[in-house]
């Protein structure tokens, strides 16, 4: 097991947001996580990686407790989260973007080869790569954040809202790119996401919650079986 959360409590102001939440990814494994807006879903998220200390429960990553430890650490030891926006430096290259992606690495020749990587999945960052990032359009700069996450070598990837503002041409293309990062690199993602039909198209598993609680784990068909579920989460 990759990524293991136990019984995940985390608060904001004395509130209590996300409450005892467990999820698993596995080695090589799409895994996503839905649900309505103020689930508790970017919450967790952010609790995994350390951004945000946990009330209750732990982070096993790679077999080893991660609860508490700093987020800087967590990326050099694999583990790199991808904020929703497209968030980059806009006044910086494409290449320094990528390059400040990859600061936690120590091996250049590595930072060389995932730099490769990133510009075979992205072509466009690599015709852009001397440009300020601040003019790419907002498609471009979603693959650019995605790209700055990837320069790290993760092996666990987690993509908050990825295609959110997107034009839906723009979207099919980003999902073939995540099964890509995936197939290609065998790097598990945990991907959380509005567009549910893409979610449902390309995740091995799902999870889903409900007010700061997972009422969901499952396959695609599954949860399409539960009529009653499916509106709850979904609101359809």
């Amino acid at each position: 097991m990759l990524l293991n959360v136990a019984g995940v409590e985390v608060s904001y102001s004395g509130k209590t947001v996300v409450k005892g939440v467990s999820l698993r990814v596995e080695p090589g494994e799409i895994v996503g996580l839905i649900g309505h807006n103020g689930a508790g879903k970017t919450t967790l998220l952010k609790a995994i990686v350390g951004v945000l200390p946990l009330d209750r429960g732990e982070v096993v990553f790679q077999g080893e407790t991660v609860s508490g430890r700093k987020p800087f650490v967590n990326i050099r030891e694999g583990m790199v989260y991808v904020p929703q926006g497209g968030i980059v430096f806009t006044e910086l290259t494409v290449a320094e973007n990528l390059e400040m992606g990859g600061c936690t690495l120590s091996d250049p020749p590595r930072l060389e080869e995932n730099l490769s990587r990133i510009y075979s999945l992205f072509p466009v960052l690599k015709e852009r790569r001397n440009g300020k990032a601040g003019v790419l359009s907002g498609g471009e700069r979603q693959m650019l954040a995605i790209g700055m996450g990837l320069a790290a070598g993760p092996k666990l990837l987690m993509l908050d809202e990825p295609s959110g503002g997107l034009a839906p041409l723009l979207v099919q293309r980003l999902f073939e790119v995540i099964r890509s990062i995936r197939d290609r690199y065998r790097t598990s993602i945990l991907l959380v996401e509005q567009n549910v039909v893409r979610v449902l198209d390309c995740a091995d598993r799902i999870y889903g919650m409900q007010n700061g609680l997972m009422v969901f784990e499952g396959g695609a068909e599954q949860l399409q079986s539960e009529g009653a579920l499916r509106k709850t989460l979904l609101g359809v």
